[in-house]
């Protein structure tokens, strides 16, 4: 057995093999350039060699030939050696320590290639941004601002300290005057955060309407704050950091022309370190997407801002077209997840594709344009993958879709034209019924997913009664009903039919007048049934699927979904 035994190595690069598994992260100049337990490409070991890194510690059998050549316990003689100096006592600024510990323990948790790309590259930049921090904490109220922070929400601390190193070299980048200003007003612009409930914080969902309004106050909170702690000059980054064009944002809805370089800058910064972090409801976007978000609410923004910050990350994402170190323009097709700043490229003129070479002999320069998806576009593509049944893909493109949209929009705009175009392919072309099967059930798991949010999001209102046999209440179109009533804060309370007596209970239990009744048929000709505690109404499943596809298309103005159950029942009745 002792042949599948591992050992951890240490060997130098040129020794490491394809296959090969990383027993430990790898960081160059601050920088996690690769994570544990990457299985190793000749790519990948290539750019290895190309980032300078000499050595690499790997998960091998023992009885591997090259375990004799672990560099392991040369290297710890090699750095003992080194920092043997550094270790004898000296007298030291215990304050200046901690500060310079809690820059780089926060620097390690959010510095990573996949999200920074070009940022932080050299040990100059790092060394820059350091100094900026130590220097903003030399006052001592500001660290006990930042330790309050921190010890109310671990995340906003971690967001703010990745928004502070992220918008000083773009705004270095820029070349905005007063960086230091700047930065500081970065790294307290959430500090309001210490005045939101931490429950609320912390929720593993997205906020309902009534817990956004609550979250919003973090930005007037926070003003107010740096006010009371004489950071006259730079609270309105803590209040303006939400605004957006053309009056879009809060708490003041102001336009471009009252907004700053430097708050312009940061809104940009802010948006894209919270879509690319990890929380406890989502793992974070990828840096492509996130940008790709930004791009597709580019009204919102300074879009020559945005199109310099691609420049200085350095990461360019699909359908970017940008122009090459050798006078070629291109259109950025495929982005890799380990090194995004070496994507495939078509090259416009040529219409041919080409991966950009691992020595940089050929680099992106700068940016041109962007050529954002519609949501047309995107929706097209989700469609297209849910009829061929790809549950993995499909998923990619209904985030997009939901991402910045209401709840009552994603049933509107997505399930109900999905299940349309389903049906149509089905009745017009004889779509083959177990694919029309299948995706329906792949659309309802989805609707299930968000009737679990929607349930939880809203504070319902009132009730109404749904009288449906046990074995209908899985049914698509029943979930459907489910959904949009959640919406309108309804909550269908569900009965299998039985005598009316006990159905007109629940009625004058839950204080409501009229009962729905869905079968798959009717069994008599009667669709309402006059009672003295109320009235019953009959729909079949074919009524209901009906109502749903006559909503598509439909506005978001308000409406009450059980006004259009009734005026459909009554339109029937009339025809």
């Amino acid at each position: 057995m002792a042949k599948y035994m591992l050992t951890r190595v240490t060997l130098n690069v040129s020794e490491v093999q394809a296959g090969d598994v990383l027993a430990e992260d790898i960081f160059v100049d601050y920088r996690l350039l690769a994570k544990k337990d990457l299985v190793l490409t000749e790519r990948i070991i290539e750019l290895l060699k190309l980032r300078k890194v000499e050595s690499l510690t790997v998960r091998l059998p023992v009885d591997s030939v090259r375990v004799v050549r672990d560099l392991g316990a040369t290297l710890v003689k090699e750095y003992e050696d080194v920092f043997a100096p550094l270790l004898e006592k000296k007298e030291v600024d215990e304050y200046k320590e901690k500060v310079s510990k809690l820059f780089m323990i926060t620097l390690e948790n959010v510095v990573h290639e996949l999200r920074y790309g070009q940022i932080l590259k050299s040990m100059q930049d790092a060394a820059f941004v350091r100094e900026i921090f130590e220097k903003i904490l030399e006052e001592k109220h500001r660290y006990d601002l930042l330790m309050r922070l921190k010890e109310w929400d671990e995340y906003s601390y971690v967001h703010s300290f990745d928004v502070f190193v992220l918008g000083t070299i773009f705004a270095r980048h820029l070349g905005l005057p007063d960086i230091e200003t700047l930065a500081r007003g970065y790294l307290f612009h959430d500090i309001g955060k210490v005045f939101i409930p931490q429950e609320i914080l912390n929720l593993k969902r997205k906020l309902n309407e009534d817990e956004f309004e609550i979250v919003k106050t973090h930005t007037t909170k926070g003003y107010e704050l740096l006010l009371e702690h004489g950071e006259v000059d730079v609270a309105y980054f803590a209040r303006d950091h939400h605004e957006r064009f053309a009056g879009k944002g809060y708490p003041n809805s102001l336009c471009a022309d009252e907004l700053s370089e430097g708050v312009q800058a940061l809104q940009i910064i802010d948006v894209y370190s919270a879509m690319t972090s990890k929380r406890v409801y989502h793992s974070g976007y990828g840096a492509t997407d996130a940008l790709a978000v930004l791009y597709r609410d580019r009204q919102l923004y300074n879009e020559k801002f945005m199109h310099k910050f691609v420049e200085c990350l350095g990461i360019y994402p699909v359908n970017s077209v940008v122009y090459l170190s050798d006078n070629r323009a291109a259109q950025v097709e495929l982005v890799y997840d380990m090194f995004p700043t070496l994507p495939k490229v078509k090259i416009l003129d040529e219409q041919v594709s080409m991966n950009l070479p691992l020595n940089y002999s050929i680099k992106i320069i700068k940016m041109i344009d962007y050529r954002a998806d519609s949501f047309e576009e995107i929706f097209n593509l989700f469609v297209e993958q849910l009829i061929r049944g790809e549950e993995d893909s499909l998923k990619i493109y209904f985030n997009k879709l939901i991402d910045h949209l209401h709840p009552k929009e994603i049933v509107l705009k997505i399930f109900l034209p999905s299940f349309r175009i389903l049906r149509l392919l089905t009745r017009e072309i004889q779509t083959d019924m177990k694919k029309y099967k299948n995706s329906i059930n792949i659309l309802k798991k989805l609707l299930e997913e968000q009737i679990s949010v929607l349930y939880m999001d809203y504070q319902h209102e009132q009730t109404t009664i749904l009288v449906i046999e046990t074995s209908l209440r899985e049914n698509f179109f029943v979930k459907l009903v489910q959904s949009i009533l959640y919406i309108d804060k309804i909550v269908p309370f569900f009965i299998n039919p039985c005598d009316g007596q006990r159905i007109t209970q629940l009625m004058e239990h839950c204080n409501v007048n009229i009962a729905y009744f869905i079968s798959e048929e009717l069994t008599g000709d009667k669709r309402i049934r006059p009672m003295r505690e109320g009235t019953f109404l009959y729909y079949t499943l074919a009524d209901i699927e009906e109502l749903l596809v006559s909503l598509v298309g439909m506005s978001m103005k308000k409406f009450s979904f059980e006004e259009k159950m009734q005026e459909r029942l009554f339109s029937t009745l009339k025809a």
